[in-house]
């Protein structure tokens, strides 16, 4: 292990903590992208909190060194879902790429009453309640300027500070999540126990076929002892009616296992029964972006008071380089977070005859991509999440591109889910150019594809899994480090050349398809060792066994 030199500082006033470490970096992490996680521990129960971090460059006797800052501002009632009951310390890791150091030589002891202070639970009150409404236009009409004259920054300011004072809100969310959650306890009440061979898949979208949830469930509802419930609206909470919501609150209230494939809001809202255990096989394969509470307190994202991923027993992911990654992300026990698998790249894993099956399939719908060379197009989404989703069609001009490209080849695009914007393609071109989003699994379409494009999005890991040569575009690569940010240095993650313009694009993917500019093949393998080491085809399989051996009662 490489000798960091660093120092520390701590400050705790009003039960948050002031963290400030600083040192030089060795050789061997200069012009790295480095990450710190200030971890918090109480026997067996840790919470890693990711700091911010400065690098700059410092002169010394006799050569530059980089130098670190890394600093953090953090709510210490809100370190831990449940308050501790024993000694909590402090220590620091420091991460560059998939590498974790452990600096545990300063344990700082921090005293178990900083983190127990809660906000106190407030009574409804129909009076207050009537009071914020009286003064409401004043409310609005202050905020507004307080928020830079952004009326719906103001609406939600005062939301929430009618509902923090009264216990009431005018928001048809918070209304819903609240009625969920009353609802919940009922059940609890009514129904002592749970039974113990029941699971519950959860989802507000639709699952998509071969995807996690769905190869689950499908396993599920082939063994005799589990009893399989569901419960998949694609409504969000605020849509829901009373009637789905109840429904939904009495599934979760008797069910043993409750398992998600993506963010679930009103049931984080609910203190779970203790014998309920919660298990979140994400959607996404790897880290890549920032998630969860890694962006704590930034723009579009939820506060560290938040009570939101906490709740979860059971995580899966495809690498053990990336469990503490994901213990951040989502405030749990890094002993929650397991290397089983990621379900969904199983069928990465296909003989060559079941392979050549699908492909025909495909060829079946689409004959005009038989013979043709494939080019997948599959970038991520901007915006804030599923209500505002959109791709900036501007950025990827497709008449222009096939303009380009020869007769022989064929462009697939495939936007995230939460896009839903259709694309404008000239007559001439809609014969060499179809648009799959929300349509085919985007692994199916990879088999049939020579080379995939696409920009932040998590499906590289599946792509590194089959080998698919990869082109990055990042035309907004600054503007979405600043917004987002990645876990690992964009440029020395990704595997395959990275673009910034169309033109320069455009280069790249006819190189490409010629067999120039290839990412090599040891590439792959480097990032596959990292960052999917347990992806081996049979992931849904241990996934399955683990919550069945582990949370079920046997028939």
């Amino acid at each position: 292990m490489a000798i960091i030199n660093y120092k520390t500082t701590v400050n705790i006033s009003q039960h948050t903590m002031y963290l400030k470490m600083s040192g030089i970096l060795p050789d061997a992490m200069q012009d790295r992208h480095i990450r710190v996680q200030a971890v918090f521990t109480q026997r067996g129960t840790q919470r890693r909190f990711p700091m911010e971090v400065e690098l700059d460059r410092e002169v010394g006797r006799d050569e530059m060194h980089d130098v670190f800052l890394a600093t953090a501002k953090i709510r210490l009632p809100y370190v831990f879902r449940v308050p501790p009951k024993h000694d909590v310390t402090l220590t620091y890791s420091l991460w560059y790429g998939a590498e974790e150091h452990m600096l545990e030589d300063q344990p700082f002891p921090v005293n178990r009453e900083q983190f127990s202070v809660r906000d106190r639970e407030k009574r409804k009150s129909r009076f207050r309640y009537g009071l914020y409404t009286v003064c409401l236009p004043f409310l609005l009409l202050k905020n507004y300027y307080a928020c830079g004259k952004n009326m719906e920054e103001a609406k939600k300011k005062v939301n929430a500070i009618v509902y923090r004072g009264s216990g009431y809100s005018y928001s048809p969310r918070q209304k819903n999540t609240d009625y969920f959650a009353e609802t919940y306890q009922k059940e609890v009440l009514r129904n002592p126990e749970v039974n113990g061979r029941q699971v519950l898949f959860l989802s507000e979208r639709l699952p998509e076929e071969g995807g996690n949830l769905m190869k689950l469930r499908d396993v599920f509802r082939k063994d005799p002892d589990i009893e399989v419930e569901e419960f998949i609206h694609i409504k969000t909470v605020d849509q829901l009616k009373k009637k789905e919501l109840a429904e939904c609150a009495r599934k979760c209230a008797r069910a043993k296992v409750i398992i998600l494939e993506d963010f679930y809001p009103q049931l984080h809202s609910i203190r779970e029964r203790n014998e309920t255990r919660i298990v979140q096989l994400w959607h996404a394969c790897g880290a890549f972006k920032t998630f969860g509470h890694t962006r704590a307190d930034k723009k579009g994202a939820a506060p560290q008071s938040s009570m939101n991923h906490r709740s979860y027993d059971m995580v899966p992911v495809s690498s053990s380089a990336i469990c503490n990654i994901y213990a951040e992300a989502f405030a749990v026990n890094p002993a929650n977070v397991l290397p089983l698998g990621v379900p969904r790249t199983d069928d990465l894993f296909l003989s060559e005859e079941r392979k050549e099956r699908k492909k025909a399939v495909l060829y079946g719908k689409y004959p005009e991509m038989k013979g043709r060379r494939v080019v997948l197009f599959a970038p991520t989404f901007r915006g804030d999440g599923n209500r505002d989703a959109y791709y900036p069609e501007e950025a990827f001009d497709v008449n222009r591109i096939m303009e380009k490209m020869p007769e022989d080849v064929f462009l697939i695009i495939r936007h995230h889910p939460f896009v839903h914007q259709k694309t404008n393609v000239e007559g001439r071109f809609r014969k060499r150019v179809a648009d799959l989003t929300g349509k085919d699994h985007i692994n199916d379409l990879m088999l049939i594809s020579d080379l995939m494009i696409t920009d932040y999005s998590s499906s590289i890991f599946e792509a590194a899994i089959l080998g698919l040569p990869m082109l990055f575009y990042a035309f907004d690569e600054e503007e979405y480090i600043g917004s987002r940010d990645f876990y690992f240095g964009y440029r020395s993650f990704v595997p395959g050349p990275v673009t910034a313009d169309q033109e320069s694009l455009e280069t790249e993917t006819l190189k490409m398809l010629s067999g120039e500019n290839s990412c090599r093949e040891e590439t792959l393998e480097i990032f596959k060792k990292d960052y999917l080491d347990a992806i081996d085809g049979q992931s849904t399989k241990r996934v399955a066994e683990y919550i069945k051996n582990t949370y079920l009662t046997a028939k």
